[in-house]
């Protein structure tokens, strides 16, 4: 699938993170990464006036350049500051690196700073393939069980760009198509337990998982138009 680039997207997302003060440090230098700090209230308001911005518009925006404005919205200005965020089975934190966030919570989270209005606490709190199905239109979601992990990946190749919600045996998170590589981005129970951002072919709770259920958010035209509106 061709993406469709849209420079501008990428300009509105930009001034609400913020590189750690300099150290001192030679930056070359291999044992030392930069702290990224995220004003996440920042980010929250920034997505507000960019959707005012781009809801003129809307109705002259391809489906594509539609799914890229949403997912671009998500990912990169969302996400980004939960990326370390602790999890428990009941965390239920509304700010990032602040207490610790469940997976469900997680996602409806996500989806409501970005601008979905939402029941968040209500479809956090039940099955993942129920959250899946309250969100995405029936034909924008698909069930896999007992499958490969490579039948699961070239699947949503196929299906292309976009931002997904994975629904698995006893978890949920998302999926992000950037078109060259697929990523798994979740709250995880394993491993480092806290918010992720991995590469889905290596990761072992998606592959552990023998039923999955997949919804292509951004691909849903009623659920990116609740969002613009």
């Amino acid at each position: 699938m061709k993406l469709l680039l849209i420079p501008f997207v990428f300009i509105s997302f930009v001034s609400c993170t913020q590189e750690e003060k300099k150290t001192g440090v030679p930056a070359q230098d291999p044992a030392v990464r930069p702290v990224r700090t995220v004003n996440y209230d920042s980010c929250k308001k920034q997505i507000v006036v960019y959707k005012q911005g781009k809801r003129v518009l809307w109705n002259r925006f391809s489906k594509p350049e539609k799914e890229k404005i949403f997912t671009c919205a998500v990912v990169e200005t969302i996400i980004p500051g939960w990326i370390g965020t602790p999890w428990s089975f009941n965390g239920t934190s509304q700010t990032p690196q602040k207490g610790s966030i469940a997976c469900g919570y997680f996602v409806t989270t996500i989806l409501r700073d970005a601008g979905l209005a939402l029941a968040r606490i209500k479809l956090s709190q039940c099955a993942s393939e129920q959250m899946i199905t309250s969100l995405i239109q029936p034909k924008y979601i698909q069930r896999f069980s007992n499958v490969e992990m490579g039948v699961f990946i070239r699947s949503i190749e196929q299906q292309g760009y976009g931002l997904y919600v994975v629904g698995l045996d006893n978890h949920t998170g998302f999926i992000y198509n950037d078109g060259k590589e697929i990523y798994f981005i979740h709250s995880t129970f394993v491993g480092t337990r806290n918010v992720q951002k991995e590469k889905a072919f290596s990761s072992d709770v998606l592959r552990q998982s023998k039923y999955k259920v997949l919804g292509k958010l951004s691909a849903d035209e009623k659920l990116l138009n609740r969002w613009i509106n």
